[in-house]
């Protein structure tokens, strides 16, 4: 069994992603990964330095973007061919077009709308509540984006070291049974080694504009968010294989290599 990191957090992801695209896929290829995927907040801009740098080391290199909505969860998006990524790259632009530069405003119509030949992965909260459950609000949700996005939706689990992960991991299991959405393993990675840990947090501090004796809950609670080796996800992962499977099936359809 092999694995692939489909979430991933560049500096072109402003003041949030502490390594530069070709360092991740470069860090990537050190550890034996087959293919990577770049996924900054609402833009593709770091995908030419990502896919020059995959073809230099010999992996495959996935375009993506993760779309932060005003009105409901994020995606990861995955085109599958050239129709679809000029349908991502359109919902992009029409996103800026509404905003200041630098920001970027998209609601789930417009996701809906520019949706053909997207794979897309869902990004669950990161906390349960008191009752260890999901909010009912996001379960509105999930069954929203079922209704007008569904075979093409996934939910991904990703560890947040906060102490809940397993119940967290068996509420998405559940989910994904009740819903009919195939889980996909994750990692959330925004630097390519755990020593890039103390630049990520300074960045979050310049942009909440505070000291980091002031951040608190706003940092990373750990130095977990780094590119790991494939053997060691696979072992996080021991007890739901069928989420690390369902990252590969993902990437079979995407021609971007």
């Amino acid at each position: 069994m092999n694995y692939s990191e489909l979430h991933i957090t560049s500096n072109f992801s402003f003041l949030r992603g502490a390594s530069h695209p070709q360092e991740l896929v470069e860090q990537a290829a050190i550890l034996g990964y087959q293919k990577i995927a770049i996924t900054d907040r609402n833009t593709l801009a770091g995908i030419v330095r990502a896919h020059v740098a995959a073809k230099k080391h010999g992996i495959g290199f996935i375009p993506a973007c993760r779309l932060d909505l005003l009105d409901g969860p994020s995606f990861l998006a995955y085109p599958t061919n050239v129709s679809a990524y000029s349908r991502l790259s359109a919902l992009l632009s029409k996103g800026n077009l509404r905003a200041e530069k630098g920001k970027c405003f998209l609601y789930r119509q417009d996701v809906f709308e520019h949706a053909e030949g997207i794979l897309f992965v869902i990004i669950p909260p990161n906390h349960l509540d008191t009752s260890f459950n999901f909010p009912n609000d996001f379960l509105a949700d999930l069954k929203a984006y079922q209704q007008h996005l569904s075979p093409n939706l996934y939910l991904s689990m990703a560890r947040s070291y906060q102490g809940d992960d397993q119940k967290r991991w068996h509420r998405l299991w559940q989910l994904s049974e009740e819903l009919d959405i195939p889980l996909v393993a994750a990692n959330d990675v925004h630097y390519h080694q755990p020593q890039r840990r103390e630049l990520q947090d300074i960045l979050t501090c310049i942009r909440e504009k505070c000291t980091i004796t002031e951040a608190g809950f706003k940092l990373h609670a750990n130095a977990e968010r780094y590119l790991k080796p494939v053997q060691e996800m696979l072992r996080l992962f021991r007890q739901y294989p069928q989420a690390i499977a369902n990252a590969q099936k993902l990437l079979m359809p995407v021609i971007f290599h």
